[in-house]
């Protein structure tokens, strides 16, 4: 009855969408142009996109297109990609405890927070690939426009994606001076300016110039424990690019780029701690117990209070990025002939964290002090020879007593070196339109990442040297490159029918070197202790041996030949993703598509704190099979735009992150492949000009997301039958809703006023198993470190649902032909909303985004 239900309340809805769609503009590159036959009379002009690599209408491409031009994008205040969630129905973005953004795109997405993870989002600059997630901020300074495309991608650009790819159009050098700065203050203390300057420099070479800076001296988070604030921006982009006109036939832009990021970094609101017992230690002591009892006390909980800005974070640290980025990129374009084009692609990037932190517990911790004198130590003391001071281990043995010892708490360094190099050619004949190119790419990601868990009971088992320890730094080296030959050609069948076909090999390699390193000692011989206690000395000094400093991940585990060292391995894959489509045009205002691609994304290798090398093996490629049909038109004298897609995604292997076990910490996360899920969607969005004064707009995406085969760990560590739970971070409804009145003040000046809503239904943060037990757990039986867990009742916990939420922002203001001013607000009715719920360590806690935000603009071009 429930599902007849369900049934009954998404058709009311989805009619209703449908009317609401009507009225959209979520495609928003143009600004309307007068009909010639009716020069009063104001209309959308064709939207023209490069999706193809080549500029056509729109109404052309047979793929599902959302594309905002540089105005738009400003007005609703979009700084980075993350914050194209709040307007492309569909994209969600999600915050990682370790820095790198997770994106998903029509429920596809790989929620893996580690440098080196690659998205199953591919973003490009000016069509050269960002390779990593943790790159892409600082990719949208001075744009022309952003074009989001919706399914596969691979037989067009260089990097097989299986969601999608958000692509920057850099606004490009002009040979005529053009100048504009715009700057603004907001809350928290925050000011920004930006601004470009370009022209041209001789009769050969014209250049552009830009920068961007948002800088803010107040945190938007309170902590709860003391009067200090996090959240303060530091962030600079600057690009230059030079166009050289060689030839009529011969062109070239090069593009050099810098982006630093220095701000601090979000804390979570902790809703729950649960210790844990290392070993399976029924005497393990749990330090935090009394504090973290969220009945006694449930004020240490922010994740409680249903308020944006409540949080905490490690007393004496500051969590902050220290990111820097070099980009450099060469185009060349060669006409061969009237209709045959050589384009050369080159890129280089450098990504560099030069020591950011980040804390996962949402907790201040607490002092030596206390934790010397915690009234149980005494009795810890009489039993072990050590009261709670036994847990202060390596830097924290000579800390002073007002230290406070952290619960969860990151630090990173490392640096990414990418190059990557495309060569095309493309044709423009009167029966086809065809494009083969080879692309190849290396990357390598060399990263280091210290935990530090302080006095955490999971990580402590007796309050004495060898059987505890705090900090672990995982080690990573991963060298990647990617291969592949593409082709694609549009036949033009007759005038009105168009069919796509395209085709592309690809040869994957990731080479990977890693390892747990002790940093004081502690790991070290704590893993002794409980993995090679009763051998001979002989026999484990192994590998690097067990000493301070060195790896301690155990290689071989379980077998004669087990010892500790460095993992190394070798991941080869090759993949064939094709593409094909029927595009068919009515008339020039009147299309409709259907296509059926299959897209790939490579698989790659853990980065995270590893007991043994299992741990580390890596996740293999997914591969995604996508069905859409769709239509595009422009009606009533195009006033209005409808446009609307249908899709269904057959999903193997979907890449995760999930949970092994492994001996004394029972399980740990490691990266896996769920076998066999599905993704439905519809989608719809228009625009339309009510008068010529008002522009109204909306956009609908259903989803319904499905695991058909899997099973794994949810975070909390129970092992389930995941068949029937929905995809992560894919909310069944999403929708926009857009309205700006122009009116005249006076002859030159114009005032506008605009307003767009979005909204999302409730997300997963986590799998949900359908049924009403766990599977029972047992390995290495017979073993001192054997795992037994057994059959327990089930319940999912909806904790780890991301409640749906509404965002309201509002704009106003004037403009002339060379100025504007105006007045905005941000969420203004200060939604409380988080994007993920998260287990870390011993703490439950989620990320949320921040509430209202105010602020005025002012812009100025010179001509």
């Amino acid at each position: 009855m429930s599902n007849i239900h369900a049934s009954v309340n998404f058709k009311k809805s989805f009619i209703a969408t449908v009317l609401l769609s009507i009225i959209h503009a979520p495609v928003m590159a143009n600004e309307p142009q007068q009909d010639q036959t009716q020069p009063d009379k104001k209309q959308f002009e064709v939207i023209e996109v490069t999706a193809q690599k080549r500029s056509q209408s729109i109404n052309e491409v047979p793929m599902s297109i959302s594309a905002f031009n540089a105005e738009t994008l400003d007005e609703i205040g979009i700084d980075d990609t993350t914050d194209l969630a709040n307007i492309v129905p569909g994209f969600n973005f999600s915050d990682s405890a370790f820095g790198a953004p997770v994106y998903t795109l029509r429920g596809v997405g790989f929620n893996e927070s580690s440098a080196q993870a690659t998205s199953t989002v591919g973003v490009y600059v000016d069509e050269i690939a960002v390779p990593f997630p943790i790159m892409t901020k600082g990719t949208n300074l001075d744009v022309e426009r952003v074009e989001i495309l919706k399914g596969p991608q691979g037989t067009l650009y260089g990097r097989n994606s299986t969601a999608g790819a958000v692509n920057y159009i850099a606004a490009k050098p002009s040979k005529d001076f053009e100048a504009a700065i715009k700057a603004g203050i907001a809350s928290y203390e925050t000011i920004s300016a930006e601004g470009y300057v370009t022209g041209g420099i001789s009769d050969m070479v014209s250049g552009r110039l830009a920068l961007k800076t948002i800088q803010s001296d107040e945190g938007w988070q309170e902590s709860i424990s003391r009067d200090e604030t996090l959240g303060r921006q530091d962030k600079l982009a600057v690009r230059g690019s030079l166009n050289f006109d060689f030839s009529e036939a011969t062109q070239a832009l090069l593009t050099i780029g810098y982006a630093s990021d220095n701000s601090e970094t979000i804390a979570p609101q902790n809703i729950d701690y649960i210790p844990g017992k290392a070993g399976d230690a029924p005497f393990t002591a749990a330090i935090y117990q009394t504090q973290l009892d969220v009945v006694q006390n449930p004020q240490n909980f922010t994740g409680l209070m249903d308020d944006n800005a409540k949080a905490d974070w490690t007393a004496g640290r500051t969590p902050s990025l220290e990111h820097t980025s070099t980009n450099v990129s060469l185009k060349v374009e060669h006409d061969i002939n009237d209709r045959t084009l050589f384009t050369s692609l080159t890129g280089y990037s450098k990504f560099e964290d030069d020591g950011s932190e980040y804390e996962r517990a949402g907790f201040a911790g607490e002092t030596i002090a206390n934790i010397k004198n915690n009234p149980l130590s005494a009795a810890t003391e009489q039993a072990f020879g050590a009261g709670f001071d036994g847990y202060l281990l390596g830097r924290y043995q000579n800390a002073a007593d007002s230290d406070y010892v952290t619960m969860d708490y990151v630090y990173q360094n490392g640096e990414i070196d990418s190059i990557s190099q495309e060569f095309r050619v493309s044709q423009q004949l009167d029966s086809v339109a065809w494009i083969a190119g080879l692309y190849y790419s290396e990357s390598e990601v060399d990263y280091q990442t210290q935990q530090d868990w302080g006095v955490s009971s999971n990580v402590n088992i007796l309050p004495i040297p060898g059987f505890g320890f705090n900090i672990a730094e995982n080690d990573i080296n991963q060298q990647t490159t990617t291969a592949s030959v593409f082709a694609s050609a549009d036949w033009f069948i007759t005038d009105e029918f168009t069919l796509t076909t395209g085709l592309r090999y690809s040869k994957d390699e990731a080479d990977f070197t890693g390892c747990s390193r002790d940093v004081d000692g502690g790991l070290a011989d704590t893993f002794f202790n409980f993995f090679f206690g009763t051998a001979p000395s002989s026999d484990i000094i192994k590998g690097d041996g067990y000493n301070a400093g060195s790896c301690i991940t155990v290689l071989d585990f379980g077998t004669p030949e087990a010892n500790v060292g460095e993992f190394k391995d070798t991941l080869s894959e090759d993949s064939l993703s094709w593409r094909l489509a029927a595009n068919y045009e009515f008339n020039d205002d009147l299309s409709v598509y259907a296509s059926y691609s299959r897209g790939f994304k490579a698989g790659s290798f853990p980065s995270l704190a590893a007991v043994t090398d299992q741990q580390l093996v890596p996740v293999v490629q997914e591969q995604l099979d996508a069905y859409e049909i769709g239509f595009k038109s422009s009606l009533a004298e195009r006033t209005l735009q409808l446009n609307g897609a249908a899709f269904y995604y057959d999903y193997k292997d979907k890449q995760l992150l999930t949970k092994k076990v492994i001996p004394v910490f029972r399980t740990a996360f490691t990266l896996g492949n769920m076998p066999e899920s599905t993704i439905t969607g519809v989608e719809l969005d228009g625009r339309w000009l009510a008068t010529d004064n008002l522009t109204l707009g909306a956009a609908y995406g259903w989803l319904d997301s499905e695991i058909k085969q899997g099973v794994g760990f949810n975070q909390p560590g129970q092992y389930l039958d995941f068949e029937g739970s929905p995809l992560p971070f894919t909310p069944e409804h999403q929708f926009n809703l857009f309205a700006r009145f122009d009116f005249e003040i006076s002859a030159g000046l114009q005032g506008f006023v605009g307003a767009d809503v979005a909204y999302s239904s409730e997300s997963h943060a986590d799998f949900e198993g359908s049924v009403d037990q766990t599977i029972a757990v047992s390995d290495f039986a017979g073993e001192p470190y054997a795992v037994e867990i057994p059959a327990t009742d089930y319940e999912f916990d909806e904790r780890f649902i991301n409640p749906s939420y509404t965002l309201v922002n509002l704009r106003f203001g004037v403009e002339a032909d060379s100025w504007k001013a105006f007045a905005w607000g941000k969420n203004i009715t200060d939604e409380y909303y988080t994007n993920t719920t998260v287990k870390n360590n011993e703490m439950y806690a989620k990320y949320p985004a921040m509430g209202a935000q105010y602020g005025v603009t002012f812009e100025y071009i010179w001509f």
